[in-house]
């Protein structure tokens, strides 16, 4: 390259805007070529872009292009292990596309023409962007925009055509959780849910004027987690087309729609069940009142005495399932009643339970609670658990695991039972295991799940497991059963 040549790109170059400051003492080659493409400030505190060897010589608010084999999340690294001819046209390019940027028109727009106000009709975020304290009462408006926009309710933020934040107030950064620096040139586009990006980019590009668009979407925060926000978008038209987001989180508000939503259809369903199953009952007691005096007057052979014994079962089981569904109703509107030490009282229901000495009238059809049982039990959680209960309700779930694994698997009287309590987790647990008993998997899958069963006459075979299960998750724990060592486990863990 002849010197001629080289003095012309030197000039055409420092004629550019962006004011360029270099310490490049560890590659002096690079060093030197730079000197013969570029002219550079004296300081790095008047310069635009600094071009440095050292992350330690970076600074905010500046164009940061780091010579080094190190990566760093806030500043543009090139590899030293390139040429410097590579290097100084990659320079080149990055260079003259930032001053060839909206930001270095404006500020030289703004050293120029120092007229500030004559754009504010812009609006407040492009105003705030074009303030560069050049005199005391531009500070004074500078500050005082600042803080409008910063105690806004709302998330303000400003994007170019192709998405990048070009600002942001600090409701965003809240609600958002990244720092006002993680936001800066942060492409907005990218924090939506992927199938909802073209949607807002149509929503953009349909802008015009004075008209404004609406935001519906679903905002990526800096855990990982989505927010729903909802908002309007305006268009900020000057030199460059800017949008001005302003929106706010409704997810608090759509949880609690739903929240009320769900509690209005179980107050309906759980009234309509009362009033349903009082009615079933009381005409089962008027129908039983009448099989029972054709009974008394029929022919008691040995045929009628069989039939009359299958019309009695099948009215129990009406019962039974009438009662139950009635139950299930009332434990999903549960309320706590009690401050227990949960572990003590249900040592004391287990002793009471395996003595048969508990008493069986809390419920409305425990009376057929079966006494063809044995229960063995181990008490190894010996320390304090306090907790707001409902101890009726324990009562019901723990006598209903009992109850109707008798009723389903008992074939042969009496079953065996082995209760122990324990520490799981750190937490309070009760494990009943029932020893030799093959359950099929699909059963021990769908036990706790009260609509999902291989066959519908299961629904109601072990309802009172269910029920249970209810019970626990709104105490705050679960109810698990699984296979063990040729046997069953039922696990209540709180």
């Amino acid at each position: 390259m002849s010197k001629h040549s080289n003095q012309s790109d030197r000039n055409s170059y420092s004629s550019l805007d962006a004011r360029i400051f270099k310490s490049l003492r560890a590659y002096p080659e690079l060093d030197s070529g730079l000197n013969r493409q570029f002219s550079f400030t004296p300081s790095s505190d008047l310069a635009d872009i600094l071009i440095v060897d050292s992350y330690e010589n970076t600074a905010r608010d500046k164009v940061n292009i780091l010579i080094s084999n190190e990566k760093f999340n806030d500043v543009l690294c090139i590899s030293p292990s390139e040429s410097a001819e590579s290097i100084i046209k990659s320079l080149n390019l990055i260079i003259k596309g930032y001053s060839n940027s909206p930001r270095i028109n404006k500020l030289k727009a703004l050293e120029e023409q120092n007229a500030l106000l004559s754009e504010a009709n812009k609006g407040l975020v492009e105003l705030y962007n074009l303030i560069e304290s050049k005199n005391n009462q531009i500070q004074f408006l500078k500050n005082k925009l600042e803080n409008i926009i910063n105690s806004a309710g709302e998330s303000i933020v400003e994007i170019n055509e192709s998405g990048e934040i070009i600002f942001a107030n600090n409701k965003f950064t809240t609600i958002t959780g990244y720092a006002k620096e993680q936001t800066e040139r942060m492409n907005f586009l990218l924090l939506l849910e992927s199938d909802k990006r073209t949607e807002f980019m149509e929503g953009l590009k349909a802008l015009v004027g004075d008209t404004i668009g609406d935001i519906s979407a679903r905002l990526r925060k800096r855990d990982g987690e989505y927010i729903d926000i909802q908002g309007y978008m305006t268009l900020i038209k000057g030199k460059d087309i800017h949008y001005e987001l302003i929106f706010q989180d409704i997810s608090r508000k759509l949880q609690l729609e739903k929240q009320m939503k769900y509690l209005e259809e179980k107050a309906i369903v759980s009234g309509l069940s009362r009033h349903l199953s009082h009615n079933i009952l009381n005409a089962l007691t008027v129908a039983g009142g009448f099989l029972k005096k054709i009974k008394e007057s029929g022919e008691q052979t040995d045929i009628m005495k069989h039939r009359w014994q299958i019309v009695d079962d099948k009215f129990k089981l009406i019962e039974e399932i009438i009662t139950g569904y009635n139950d299930y109703t009332n434990v999903i509107n549960l309320k706590y009643t009690d401050n227990l030490d949960i572990a003590d009282f249900f040592h004391g229901l287990i002793r009471a339970v395996a003595l048969k000495k508990f008493d069986k009238t809390f419920s409305a059809f425990l009376y057929n609670f079966p006494d063809h049982y044995e229960i063995d039990y181990t008490f190894r959680f010996t320390r304090s658990c306090r907790m707001e209960a409902n101890k009726n309700f324990l009562k019901l779930g723990f006598c209903y695991i009992i109850k109707d694994t008798i009723r389903y698997f008992g074939d042969e009287p009496p079953m065996k039972f082995k209760i122990t309590t324990e520490v799981l987790n750190g937490r309070f647990a009760i494990s009943i295991y029932v020893d030799d008993l093959d359950v099929p998997q699909p059963v021990l899958e769908t036990m706790c799940q009260p609509w999902n069963h291989n066959m519908l006459s299961q629904s109601f075979d072990y309802w009172g497991i269910v029920i249970a299960s209810v019970i626990m998750e709104k105490h705050g724990g679960n109810l698990s059963i699984e296979k063990s060592n040729g046997g069953m486990k039922i696990i209540m863990l709180f």
